[in-house]
Formats: structure tokens, sequence, C-alpha cells
């Protein structure tokens, strides 16, 4: 049986930090769907042609393309678990997840919820980044936040204001 760890948080809780630091260390594959279809697009595959009409849109791609990749790395998944950053993208996303995993008599996703301060995600905000905080939430209000509400009842939650280790160390002793 597979385990899948989903990442989740408020915007610059260190996510993909965290996404990687886990798979490194608990031997898991790590699952970023940008990285995935990036991957799709330059290798010119059947979705990746697909997926390639909407990079260059202000148009969402389907919820199914992005289930359609999941799925195709869990069922080529070698390790014991991956650690899936930037996966689910929407509720739908979500549901599908859990479908796909008790289809193939997994446990639901283990959720990994991120929490950081207002004040410290400013903090790590960079120079050049365009977009204000204040547009960054709303973002994250609009989408993030239901995912995160999707999986309220059993995801493990973290604060984010210390180092990365001990964030990490905390993660893995919950896990």
């Amino acid at each position: 049986m597979k385990k899948i760890i989903v990442m989740l948080g408020t915007p610059l809780s260190g996510k993909k930090t965290h996404s990687k630091l886990l798979s490194e260390k608990l031997g898991y594959k790590y699952f970023s769907l940008n990285e995935v279809v990036a991957e799709e697009v330059k290798n010119k595959t059947k979705i990746g042609l697909i997926l390639e009409k909407y990079s260059n849109t202000t148009t969402k791609a389907p919820d199914e393309y992005a289930i359609m990749l999941m799925k195709e790395y869990i069922i080529n998944l070698k390790e014991n678990g991956a650690v899936f950053y930037n996966f689910p993208q929407s509720v739908v996303q979500a549901k599908a997840l859990d479908i796909f995993l008790f289809s193939r008599k997994n446990n639901k996703a283990i959720a990994i919820y991120l929490n950081t301060n207002p004040s410290v995600a400013i903090k790590r905000m960079s120079e050049e980044n365009k977009k204000s905080f204040r547009d960054i939430m709303s973002e994250y209000d609009k989408k993030g936040r239901l995912i995160s509400d999707y999986y309220a009842a059993n995801r493990l939650e973290f604060d984010t204001a210390n180092s990365i280790d001990v964030v990490s160390e905390q993660i893995i002793k919950k896990i």
C-alpha cells in the first residue's frame, strides 16, 4: 500500500520546500503537477499537446487532465509513497484522488497543512514578486482554502514559524 502525502498551506508557507525535503527523507517520489505538465508538454505527449493549448491562455485546463496525470503517476509509482505538491488544485481533484486511492485499496491521502503567520509570509516574499500579498491571499482564499477545508477533518497542521529542519522533523514524527 502506497502512502500519498498532499502538501497544503497558506501562501509562502514552504510547501514546495517541505515537499521536496519530505520526499528525500522518506524515500518517496516528489510529484509537482506543474513540473509533470511541463514534462508532458516538452515531450509532446498526447496529453502534453492538449495542455500546451491552455498554457498560453488565462483559461485553466479542465480538472480531468490533472486527474489523469495523477492516476498515471500513482499507477507507475515504484517507491513506497509520494509527496504531492501543487496537487490537488481543486476540490474536484481532491475527491478524485480519494476515490482513486480507495479503488486501489489505499488509505486516504495524508494531508499536511503548513500555516504561516502573514507577517512571516510577507518577509519571505521576494523583491521581484510582482503580486501584492493581498492578491496572493485572495487567490488562496478562492481555491486553496476550499481544498484545505476539504481535508480539515484529517489533516495534520504545522506552524512554519520554526526553522525548516524543525518543521520537517515535526512532520515526520506525526506521519
